[in-house]
């Protein structure tokens, strides 16, 4: 199955238009909830016979605390090697899809500064400077009072400003 986000696949000809076709999965059926999404959406352009999709859009939406549903859709017509391009005839081949390139990448976020004042450590946020107390526990880990990591893959205690929203990286102590 061929797969565009545009209107067009170059150097095929759009033959027929059949339908506009949908595949949903959520993140409750595993990690690769989007590319289930994209499958399902084939699915339904094969069984009308289509061997292409176009027009092929993702919309992402949180459904539960910590479900999200993808949603894939686009046109299901049949498209033929356009001869005019000078391309050789011949059979049309199945193209791998990384949706991961269609989704916002994650920055890594930005490293706080510690001041001290009055004998107490403080962090502040790189981009409002507001302030937060540390405190140092038996192991020399830095913690926040009433803060957790919210962010397991990068090293470090990750935070969001309750003031601005920026997510930035408590240094530790050690």
């Amino acid at each position: 199955m061929l797969i565009s986000a545009g209107d067009n696949l170059g150097g095929y000809k759009i033959l027929e238009y059949k339908a506009v076709v949908f595949g949903t999965a959520s993140s409750a059926e595993g990690s690769n909830y989007r590319q289930t999404a994209l499958k399902k959406a084939c699915e339904n352009a094969d069984l009308l016979g289509a061997n292409a999709l176009i027009n092929m859009h993702i919309e992402i939406c949180q459904i539960a605390d910590k479900t999200q549903e993808a949603t894939v859709y686009g046109d299901a017509v049949i498209v033929k090697i356009d001869s005019d391009y000078g391309l050789a005839t011949g059979e049309i081949h199945e193209h791998k899809v990384n949706l991961e390139a269609y989704l916002p990448k994650a920055r890594k976020s930005e490293i706080a500064r510690v001041q001290e004042a009055n004998g107490y450590k403080f962090v502040a946020c790189p981009r409002c400077g507001t302030k937060y107390k540390t405190d140092v526990d038996a192991n020399g880990d830095v913690h926040i009072k009433g803060f957790h990591d919210v962010d397991d893959d990068e090293p470090g205690l990750q935070i969001f400003c309750l003031r601005c929203g920026t997510k930035f990286t408590v240094p530790g102590t050690k």
